[in-house]
């Protein structure tokens, strides 16, 4: 294994980093389990098989592991390996926001701007925009300017409110230095 104690290497064969990721995943490593849920999902050393994508993921996720959440909520958002659930994608997405990923807050705007398993609201629409800008969505920011060109003045002060909440929620330096 690298340094960072994962399994997968770019260097390695297919099948060996498979092997390796397959052992460590089944000892509970979360980043194995990952890892070993990301070839089943693009048939990387072995078959495709979305199903146990999404077996993988979830004991990752549940772990705590946010780029597991990420793709588990992608997983249920697109119905890939699972029967489409936006409700979950909505909760697995929030985990992931709250860790710092930069894509599961633009997915949650979006889902916010649709309707898509949430009630459609400009105002979290604009705040899950907000936060994929604190965490470096390159995205994040020409959209939640779009849709603030909708907002009343006191939407986006809401909306504010809530990134100053969610700020002071955090743990995590990103945000308390933005």
């Amino acid at each position: 294994m690298n340094a960072w104690g994962t399994c997968y290497e770019k260097t390695k064969a297919p099948s060996v980093n498979y092997t390796t990721c397959k052992q460590t995943a089944e000892q509970g490593i979360a980043m194995s389990q990952y890892y070993l849920g990301q070839m089943y999902r693009d048939g990387d050393g072995v078959a495709k098989n979305p199903q146990e994508a999404v077996r993988w993921y979830r004991k990752a996720a549940e772990q705590g592991n946010m780029l597991a959440q990420y793709n588990l909520g992608w997983m249920y958002d697109s119905g890939d390996g699972v029967s489409q659930n936006l409700i979950e994608a909505v909760k697995w997405y929030g985990k992931a926001a709250e860790q710092g990923d930069k894509y599961a807050p633009f997915n949650l705007g979006t889902m916010y701007y649709t309707g898509s398993g949430v009630s459609k609201d400009f105002v979290k629409t604009h705040f899950w925009f907000d936060i994929g800008i604190l965490n470096g969505n390159p995205k994040a920011k020409k959209w939640r300017d779009k849709i603030a060109k909708r907002m009343s003045p006191e939407q986006i002060v809401e909306a504010r409110l809530l990134v100053d909440e969610w700020q002071g929620k955090q743990e995590n330096t990103v945000y308390k230095n933005n």
